[in-house]
């Protein structure tokens, strides 16, 4: 169930928001499960609610068995339920290519979410195996893992973040108030910014990459760019909404990351939750940076091929992934005290190659990639700058909607938006945000989340 859909934001939402608030404290988080097992298993399938019911069965019992049980016992049970969660994990993403025949019996779709709760379900065993405790009541950890608000497409939590609201939390009118609020302006990310930017990059799909000019090719990377941003962004905004509406802390997942001045701070600001999942369960047990470069490489390597391996089976993922380490790896060796030195120069940079990893991340053909970055490129390939008629329709049609998304993609919104968060005018442009929304939605203009596909 999309947070953007009509059915969720006038019938699902506050009929949840309401029964979680009127639960007996000890009755809440099973309130809570039940509620959010119903709304997965509406969109996902029973079969889906049901994978997801036997994983947090089953690592309860886990981390309840491990948290009895000899440090040797311990890490046998941890290291056993992390080969079956990455087992599961991979099955899922690449039954494509393991099982490649159409009527193949593995040819299961990928259950919603997946990607994410097991992430944070592998996170809950390692804390628990490193000596963090164990959830004792079995409602707390099966919320935890279930909650609605980021059970699809994150931030992916820590237990020990939500410990202390599990067991009590008041739900205040405040709460309710400001969470609806972040609610609405995510709304807004994704209905009235990346929507309609998602018309662009469909316009050049339809043209053919072999076809579009070099100009209309670099205005598709920059509008595919701000799409995602706003998509993944909008969504992370409603789940901290919804979060705060339950009294349930859920972090900031993007930190305004087009204002970077380096890939490597770029990847700091963005899909936070993620970064600090691979940093501290991949990066630091490798050694980080603590021990020479040899090891830093080795451990910059694991982390970017585990993340192009965890978004998806087609080569694009792998080269994306690849790409980036590479660019991270010059900048940590070679561009860092040059980056640091020159303000405008650094956000240019960043600016320039993260719209074309973007393109590597969207296109899974590895020819069709091939032909856009020939366009993008023409001195290198087939491609041509000269004629930009379809540039100067494209840019007259969308220039408008770039120019929002390049502003709000910016630190200042968010900053006038705290500033004045009590004023009038804060309240009606939220009030004419969150119906002009609910209108497109209503005229049919809505399309599903990005993220949802990982």
């Amino acid at each position: 169930m999309s947070f953007s859909d009509l059915t969720f934001i006038f019938y699902i939402l506050p009929a949840a928001v309401a029964l979680h608030a009127l639960a007996p404290m000890r009755m809440r988080n099973a309130v809570l499960f039940a509620l959010s097992m119903a709304i997965y298993a509406y969109g996902g399938g029973l079969a889906c609610a049901s994978l997801l019911l036997a994983v947090i069965v089953s690592h309860y019992a886990l981390a309840r068995s491990m948290a009895r049980a000899r440090r040797g016992a311990r890490r046998a049970l941890v290291s056993l339920a992390l080969c079956a969660d990455f087992a599961l994990l991979l099955y899922f993403k690449y039954r494509g290519v393991l099982f490649p025949a159409p009527t193949s019996v593995f040819a299961a779709a990928l259950p919603l979410g997946i990607s994410f709760y097991l992430f944070q379900s592998t996170a809950y065993l390692i804390d628990v195996f490193r000596g963090a405790p164990a959830a004792q009541r079995f409602f707390d950890y099966a919320a935890f893992i279930s909650a609605f608000p980021q059970l699809t497409m994150g931030p992916i939590l820590r237990y020990s973040s939500w410990q202390s609201a599990l067991r009590t939390r008041v739900v205040r009118r405040a709460d309710l108030e400001q969470g609806f609020e972040r609610f609405v302006i995510g709304l807004g990310y994704k209905v009235l910014l990346a929507d309609p930017l998602s018309s662009l990059w469909a316009a050049l799909v339809r043209i053919g990459f072999s076809y579009i000019s070099t100009p209309l090719a670099w205005l598709g990377a920059a509008g595919y760019s701000l799409q995602l941003y706003f998509d993944f962004a909008g969504y992370s905004l409603m789940a901290m909404g919804l979060g705060q509406m339950l009294a349930l802390p859920i972090p900031r997942n993007f930190e305004t990351p087009y204002a970077s001045r380096s890939v490597s701070e770029f990847y700091r600001r963005w899909h936070i939750t993620l970064g600090a999942w691979f940093r501290d369960y991949v990066y630091i047990p490798l050694g980080g940076s603590r021990n020479g470069t040899g090891r830093t490489v080795l451990a910059l390597s694991v982390v970017w091929l585990l993340t192009g391996v965890w978004h998806g089976s087609s080569l694009n993922f792998l080269l994306w992934s690849a790409t980036l380490l590479a660019l991270i790896l010059l900048e940590k060796f070679f561009l860092h005290p040059h980056l640091s030195r020159h303000r405008v120069l650094s956000h240019a940079y960043l600016l320039f190659v993260i719209v074309q990893t973007w393109v590597i991340f969207r296109i899974t053909d590895l020819g069709q990639l091939g032909a856009y970055f020939a366009r993008l490129y023409p001195f290198f390939g087939r491609g041509s700058a000269s004629n930009s008629a379809d540039f100067a329709r494209y840019f007259s049609e969308y220039w408008w909607l770039l120019a929002l998304g390049v502003l709000f993609a910016s630190p200042y919104p968010r900053r006038f938006f705290e500033q004045r968060r009590a004023k009038p005018l804060v309240w009606l442009l939220l009030f004419a945000v969150f119906w002009a929304s609910v209108y497109l939605l209503a005229a049919g203009s809505g399309s599903p989340f990005l993220y949802h596909n990982f």
